[in-house]
């Protein structure tokens, strides 16, 4: 559309909306000081400024579809909730704002899957995970002590799978943890979606919940189709940090404490070509000189350490996993400098171990990671909030839903009841990601990878179950729940 000069000039523009208010084409109305505002061809009215806010006009927004539940988060969290629910027989719908599945898993290059066993070295998480680790192992994508290992004290063996991974033992026996491929597990978690029926849409932001009072009906959602919504019986969040939360009315913590784990963001990256026997003999002679580098790298701005890939094929792959301590993780200004920061730093550490590290002169950084790894944001206050003191029970909860390794002699398992999926004075939804209710304590030691995709499994099972019953989410039969979750593969009580 050809513009007059008097718009191009800002002059005026009465004419100019009048002219173009028609369905496909943009408008613009004058805001106050003569700013140019536009806004939707299909609802041309002026948007409204006063002082630091905007009240936008009123648009009606397209219901793409109708399903019986829709996740948003394609994470750990959401690849077990969609997976689960659609399984059940729900109609399911997956919302994820990157290109591709698997979140932290993926994108955020934390590919290590750790601690499913607990300290005898007795498998206590499966389900969706195992499930997920045997379709890498099918592609020779997973790295993983051998299963008649699991429990040993063996000296030998412990030192060689220390070496290996720090994930592989702990204290002085062997476990199961997993090395896992970042960009084969996103085409399996593609290949689940499409098995099990889901509807997804990648490159979609979901950005707030469509409430009706304290009920839940379905999610918003904003990509270069624009804005659109889904309509489902049951939501769930499953987006890590809680981002529905604030536009539901429920109530959630944010503090943590800043010498928690959680605390910190991390940028990853790998790097490869590294001549790994050469770098090993170099610091199996010079292990006092090589400390003196690493201090050196420290003190200009780079990160020491490094963990070796073991996949196959990947014998010359070396994974970076420097943290950063940051004010909030859901706040887009830290986020951008951390961004900003790890790249930086990413190359000042590669340049040095290329100048000063054996085995790194002819390295190159292959991948970094293409969302950040974030670890703590907002804890929703559920029906149940688990707090330290469940650590130090031997008793399951009646509505155990998952069952975590606790490295605790006196108390090895830490059991999840079902009530901390759900926000309290909240209906038609659950949370299935780090953001379950808890205190920060529970939080740092029970959000990672695996604990996600467990959570995520459970609600997505009961949010099936609740609309094929008939049944509220609050009201579902917990021991038909358990019944169905163990059918799955998932190591329940009892």
């Amino acid at each position: 559309m050809k513009l007059s000069k008097e718009v191009k000039n800002g002059i005026t523009r009465r004419e100019f909306v009048k002219n173009t208010a028609i369905k496909g084409t943009a408008a613009f109305a004058i805001g106050a000081g003569g700013m140019t505002i536009p806004v939707s061809a299909q609802s041309p009215k002026s948007t409204q400024i006063s002082g630091k806010t905007i009240r936008e006009a009123a648009r009606e927004t397209k219901v793409c579809r109708t399903a019986d539940v829709v996740v948003v988060g394609g994470g750990p969290g959401g690849i077990g909730a969609a997976v689960a629910a659609a399984r059940s027989g729900a109609d399911t719908v997956l919302i994820e704002r990157y290109e591709h599945l698997g979140g932290m898993g993926t994108g955020g290059l934390v590919t290590i899957i750790p601690a499913m066993t607990d300290i005898s070295g007795k498998q206590v998480i499966a389900g969706i995970t195992q499930e997920w680790i045997k379709r890498l192992d099918a592609r020779g994508a997973a790295d993983y002590p051998k299963k008649e290992h699991w429990g040993s004290t063996d000296k030998k063996l412990v030192d060689y799978y220390k070496n290996r991974s720090p994930f592989y033992a702990t204290g002085n026996r062997v476990g199961y943890s997993a090395h896992i491929d970042a960009e084969i597990s996103k085409c399996l978690f593609q290949d689940m979606m499409k098995e099990a029926n889901v509807k997804t849409y990648l490159h979609s932001w979901g950005t707030e919940p469509i409430m009706e009072g304290n009920k839940a009906k379905g999610v918003i959602f904003e990509s270069k189709s624009g804005r659109q919504a889904v309509l489902a019986k049951v939501v769930i969040d499953s987006t890590g940090d809680g981002d529905l939360f604030p536009y539901t009315g429920a109530a959630f913590e944010t503090q943590i404490d800043k010498t928690l784990r959680m605390s910190n963001l991390s940028f990853s990256y790998w790097i490869d070509n590294v001549d790994l026997k050469k770098y090993e003999d170099y610091k199996k002679s010079n292990a006092n000189e090589l400390t003196e580098k690493m201090r050196e790298v420290r003190k200009l701005g780079g990160t020491p350490g490094f963990l070796t890939s073991n996949l196959k094929n990947q014998q010359n792959v070396v994974w970076c996993f420097p943290r950063y301590a940051n004010k909030s993780q859901y706040d887009v200004e830290e986020l951008t400098r951390v961004e900003f920061l790890g790249r930086k730093e990413m190359l000042i550490t590669h340049d040095f171990y290329m100048k000063h590290i054996p085995g790194f002169e002819k390295s190159f950084i292959v991948l970094s990671n293409s969302q950040l790894g974030t670890r703590g944001g907002r804890r929703v206050v559920g029906d149940y909030v688990v707090s330290e003191k469940d650590m130090k029970t031997k008793d399951p909860f009646k509505d155990t839903i998952a069952v975590f390794p606790n490295m605790d002699e006196k108390n090895p398992l830490m059991y999840m009841p079902y009530r901390c999926l759900i926000p309290r004075n909240i209906n038609n939804m659950l949370v299935a990601c780090r953001a379950f209710s808890s205190d920060a304590v529970i939080n740092d030691s029970f959000n990672l990878i695996h604990h996600c995709v467990c959570l995520g499994q459970a609600a997505g099972t009961a949010a099936a179950q609740s609309i094929s019953s008939g049944v509220d989410l609050r009201k579902i039969d917990i021991r038909a729940l358990q019944a169905s979750l163990k059918k799955q593969g998932v190591i329940l009580p009892g």
